[in-house]
């Protein structure tokens, strides 16, 4: 009988460490502000995330091009890594070290580690994700309009591929959340963050942090 309950504990113990290695084999989580900050260069290969931006009225991936420039140290003095547009006025910040930025009569902090977007004058920014898995994935997030002083706020949706599955507008100074769960994916699909302007881009600087897990 000793033996027969040692055996079973075993076959037991066994099967537990079986289901928790499988468990920590499929789970993974990709969470944007952690990855961007480590890039070096505009589009490391093996990495999920990629900084586009669309000078069209349609949002669909066909009309999603790369931002035209980057900077792994330094963008406009300031100690970011950057994507950017400087004739649209458009760019995604990876902030390196923290620092105040002074305009349009206030201030705000950018804070080491955000990323942070601003649209431009005729094109919006697009964070992608490019699942690299078959499965579902949760999706959890926040966006902010961090400089509050003019313009009118942003607007902003999450897609999945071409189809819209959450949007909203901030007034300045405004925030909101993202938040899905059980979307399936494979690899052929992607998840978009698309920020934009609404009658302008003044003062439209934003932040964002998202995170997927599955």
């Amino acid at each position: 009988m000793k033996l027969l309950k040692s055996a079973l504990l075993g076959v037991a113990l066994a099967s537990s460490v079986a289901t928790s290695a499988t468990w920590a084999a499929t789970a993974q989580s990709w969470n944007l502000a952690r990855d961007a900050y480590l890039m070096t260069e505009s589009a490391p290969a093996g990495s999920p995330w990629s900084f586009l931006q669309n000078k069209t009225a349609v949002n669909i991936a066909a009309n999603y091009t790369p931002f035209p420039s980057f900077s792994a140290e330094q963008c406009n003095g300031n100690p970011d890594t950057c994507w950017r547009d400087v004739a649209a006025g458009s760019a995604v910040l990876s902030i390196k070290k923290s620092f105040v930025f002074t305009g349009s009569g206030t201030s705000f902090v950018f804070k080491q580690g955000d990323v942070t977007t601003h649209p431009g004058t005729n094109s919006k920014t697009i964070i992608r994700w490019a699942s690299p898995i078959t499965g579902n994935i949760n999706v959890l997030g926040r966006i902010n309009d961090l400089h509050n002083a003019c313009g009118d706020g942003i607007a902003w949706s999450l897609n999945l591929d071409d189809t819209v599955v959450q949007s909203g507008n901030l007034a300045n100074g405004g925030s909101s959340i993202i938040k899905l769960d059980g979307v399936a994916v494979t690899p052929d699909s992607s998840i978009y963050l698309i920020v934009d302007k609404k009658t302008n881009n003044s003062c439209d600087t934003t932040s964002l942090d998202l995170m997927i897990t599955n």
